[in-house]
């Protein structure tokens, strides 16, 4: 989708535009927009506004905002400063009903999202002039698919939630309360199988960026797993496996996905894309991950994070064993013989950036050293790229779902649906070996490769976002987001914090329908 820059005309955006609390009392879709979309090109326009939820502004927000946060949420990690969008919040247990940031990002982006989509479907169910019905089918199924995809990511912090299939009266939306999870799941279901049965393994129009089959299956699979219907995850994943070669592969540039260079691979199954060309649709992921200033370069990068210690010791050795088992370890030089992923992900001491060797000064976290004793003197180089330098504005798409987390995906719910047979192992020894690890061994029991499983997705998915939703589908976030008291004073109290509050201003807006979540 980079070829319309995510551009959109000023009167379609003012069509499409929405306050950001949900259940507002006018129409949010009524009226002004039935004599706009006059054909195909016209709907792809109104189409493509769906997607400014995800792209948001720096400070204001959006539905997918500065997605690596969340591992500052967990042990991996520790953010410099209380400003940053919530997330701090989310890791300390300090969320609250008006925390604001990405605690009601989640719900304000969202909704409105969800109002775009189902004004576009209501528009090509009333009739586009020359838009054929082939073509209708496949943006249906587009936009369905972000309805699903939009209404699990509310689910997956919320739990219950309204559930919002249609465009809504002002009458229509006052009544509109929480809806059970699982019969929001169920729904959220039909509109992914309907993507994955209508979408080509070829995103419409051909623009990386929009979904396809096989990002729907994907969706459809991540959805089962995380709901615990392990054997539904299993055979829908392995569907996806089964394309492997024209519609899906592995890269076996691992470094090159993150860095704005491979964006087109076959591995990013669905990703967020950004135009880096000045217009205000670009990331601003890489100002924050990148080094701070070098000797006489004052436009550094923030370096928001600080990594733990303990995510440094979990990188096994080359041989395969942890640094405990391992004779390779060395500790007093801990970066050598890591697994390369280590290398991949972080800058070092001594490594080269933008022609600068990195030294103390560029590892300084909110202006200090980090900590020497419980944190590391690492780098993210995930979303940077060093000809750019520490741009606010770059190119570099984020990705959200890619292969790799298919087969670790397939991998866990085929070992808990039947333990650790030949397809596990297969599919997990893929990623390892990207990376010239050497295979699991033989022999595993289900508990033994579950542990596994939990490691590879914690080094594989490093600064991808993904660590903080697996600790809690897997019930471990009250033992493992508090277990850094050295850098961070953290509570997880799981008879609350396992559901994010939903934000007060939508409980305000509503109060006979829309009640607060457990403990908040």
């Amino acid at each position: 989708m980079k070829k319309t820059s995510f551009i959109i005309a000023f009167t379609i955006t003012l069509i499409l535009a929405c306050d950001s609390d949900f259940l507002e009392k006018s129409d949010p879709g009524s009226g002004s927009v039935e004599n706009f979309f006059n054909n195909e090109d016209e709907l792809v326009f109104g189409i493509n506004g769906v997607y400014n939820a995800f792209q948001g502004s720096w400070w204001g927000g959006s539905l997918i905002h500065i997605q690596p946060h969340f591992d500052g949420a967990t042990d991996n990690a520790t953010i410099c400063c209380p400003w940053e969008y919530g997330f701090p919040a989310v890791g300390d247990g300090t969320m609250t009903p008006t925390s604001g940031g990405i605690v009601a990002w989640k719900w304000n982006f969202g909704y409105q999202a969800l109002t775009r989509v189902n004004q576009m479907l209501k528009l090509i169910d009333e009739g586009v002039p020359g838009l054929e019905e082939a073509n209708a089918q496949k943006w249906i199924a587009e936009l369905r698919f972000l309805r699903g995809f939009i209404h699990f990511e509310m689910m997956n912090v919320y739990g219950d939630i309204p559930l919002v299939l249609s465009v809504l009266t002002p009458e229509e939306a006052l009544e509109l309360g929480r809806v059970p999870k699982d019969q929001v799941f169920a729904e959220i279901m039909k509109d992914m199988q309907f993507a994955a049965d209508n979408l080509e393994t070829t995103p419409n129009r051909g623009e990386i960026g929009r979904p396809s089959k096989q990002a729907a299956l994907g969706y459809i699979g991540k959805f089962y797993l995380f709901n615990g219907m392990f054997d539904e995850a299993a055979a829908t994943l392995k569907q996806v496996i089964d394309m492997e070669g024209d519609a899906v592969l592995l890269d076996p540039d691992y470094e090159s996905l993150f860095n704005g260079t491979n964006e087109s691979s076959k591995e990013i199954v669905f990703s967020f894309q950004a135009v880096g060309d000045g217009a205000g649709e670009g990331s601003y992921f890489q100002v924050h991950y990148a080094p701070p200033n070098f000797p006489g370069i004052t436009s550094g990068g923030w370096n928001s994070m600080q990594y733990t210690r303990k995510l440094v010791d979990d990188y096994y050795m080359t041989d395969g064993l942890s640094i405990q088992d391992s004779p390779l370890y060395d500790p007093d030089n801990i970066y050598e013989n890591r697994d390369p992923r280590l290398a991949w992900t972080f800058l070092r001491m001594g490594d080269t950036w933008a022609g600068n060797v990195m030294e103390e000064r560029n590892f300084f976290y909110n202006g200090a050293a980090p900590d020497q004793e419980y944190a590391a003197n690492l780098i993210c180089k995930k979303w940077c790229n060093e000809e750019t330098m520490n741009n606010g504005d770059t190119g570099i798409d984020f990705i959200l779902l890619r292969y790799a987390d298919i087969l670790l995906m397939y991998a866990e719910a085929q070992n808990e649906a039947v333990g650790p047979d030949a397809s596990v192992y297969e599919a997990v020894n893929k990623v390892r070996n990207r990376s010239n690890m050497p295979d699991f061994p033989a022999g595993l029991s289900k508990e033994q490769m579950r542990d596994e499983i939990r490691h590879e997705r914690r080094i594989e998915f490093v600064m991808e976002g993904t660590r903080y939703y697996d600790l809690i589908r897997w019930g471990t976030a009250e033992d493992v987001i508090p277990s850094i008291p050295e850098l961070q004073n953290r509570v997880f109290d799981p008879a609350k914090n396992y559901l994010w509050p939903v934000p007060q201003s939508a409980i305000d807006s509503n109060p006979e329908k829309i009640k607060q979540n457990p403990n908040y």
